[in-house]
């Protein structure tokens, strides 16, 4: 049987947690952001947006906060490493299969320490409405997706996705990554972003293949003859948060979208407000009827991080022409020839 001296002990762990639950939110709540000359609040600088908390939520997590100490938030991680190995192997199970080269080597990873921390509480999803924590797909979504994907890659007869570098996927030609930037959702490493702030202009640049999203401020949507590669991306301020609004994706966007499943319908809303000297609150939602029953959100903190890096990948990727190279061997011994 637990003593008298436990429970009390318990009581004022307890006691504590929420008192200083209370007050982290309290000040989130009565922060006052910095303000640029121009009269907006000044969110500038490189943020980093790395958290182990997934997207949605796992199936053994009840709330989507938890009131627990560091030690316990470290203790409900799965073993790091176990997660890079899986991400080394990229799914696959290498050991045993000799065809497989691997990934890079987990050294270069970076995928965060900490589960994500607001208002005082361990973050069980990234997902914050459905309250299930879980993205709100429709039962016919995957079909959805698969059509929208067979418009994007359109070969003639006997045409093959390796035949040229054309046919390979984005993430293969270095011009978009294997992450997301819109919304911005944690990924193996560089998950950083920097935000510069002009009178008529915000530009969002994410470290992950250098994209630069500029978002033009207090204007409308253009109805151009084409879809930026991006999105068209608008803003404005509201109060303290700067309110982005992304439509009009490029329909290649859809078959590199990851957790998001963008299709080109989609509407994507952020919102970026100071809620501490060291935090910006990232909230998004994401809106689209072809996709998902109702629209859904997401919710993280970005922290002030070392600095931005230079992703070195561009469309002369070294791996594409091994690629390439590796097709035309395979249809030689197809072929039965040298």
């Amino acid at each position: 049987m637990r003593s008298r001296k436990h429970f009390t002990s318990l009581t004022i762990q307890g006691f504590l947690l929420a008192t200083l639950s209370s007050l982290v939110a309290a000040q989130g709540a009565d922060y006052s952001p910095p303000q640029l000359s121009i009269g907006v609040p000044d969110l500038q600088g490189v943020w980093s947006y790395e958290t182990r908390t997934g997207l949605q939520r796992p199936s053994h997590y009840a709330e989507l906060g938890l009131e627990i100490d560091e030690a316990q938030m470290l203790n409900t991680l799965e073993p790091t490493d176990e997660i890079l190995d899986d991400y080394q192997n990229f799914g696959t199970n290498r050991r045993n299969d000799d065809a497989n080269v691997g990934g890079y080597d987990p050294i270069y990873f970076s995928i965060g320490d900490s589960l994500a921390f607001v208002n005082g509480k361990y973050r069980t999803s990234i997902i914050v409405d459905p309250p299930n924590g879980r993205i709100p797909f429709k039962e016919q979504a995957s079909t959805t997706r698969r059509q929208l994907a067979s418009t994007v890659y359109e070969f003639p007869a006997g045409v093959g996705r390796s035949d040229g570098p054309e046919g390979r996927a984005l993430s293969d030609r270095c011009l978009k990554a294997f992450s997301s930037s819109t919304p911005f959702l944690s990924s193996v490493y560089n998950n950083n972003m920097q935000i510069v702030q002009s009178p008529g202009h915000v530009v969002l640049v994410v470290e992950m293949v250098h994209d630069a999203r500029i978002v033009r401020i207090d204007q409308e949507h253009r109805d151009l003859p084409f879809n930026k590669w991006l999105g068209d991306s608008i803003g404005y301020y509201e109060g303290d948060t700067l309110v982005v609004v992304t439509k009009n994706f490029n329909r290649w966007e859809i078959v590199n979208g990851f957790g998001t499943s963008p299709s080109v319908n989609t509407i994507v809303t952020e919102r970026f407000r100071r809620t501490a000297d060291d935090e910006i609150l990232y909230t998004f939602t994401i809106d689209d009827p072809d996709l998902y029953s109702q629209p859904w959100t997401g919710e993280m903190p970005m922290r002030p991080s070392d600095g931005m890096y230079e992703y070195s990948c561009h469309e002369g990727n070294h791996a594409l022409p091994g690629i390439l190279a590796g097709a035309r061997r395979l249809e030689k011994d197809a072929q039965g020839t040298e």
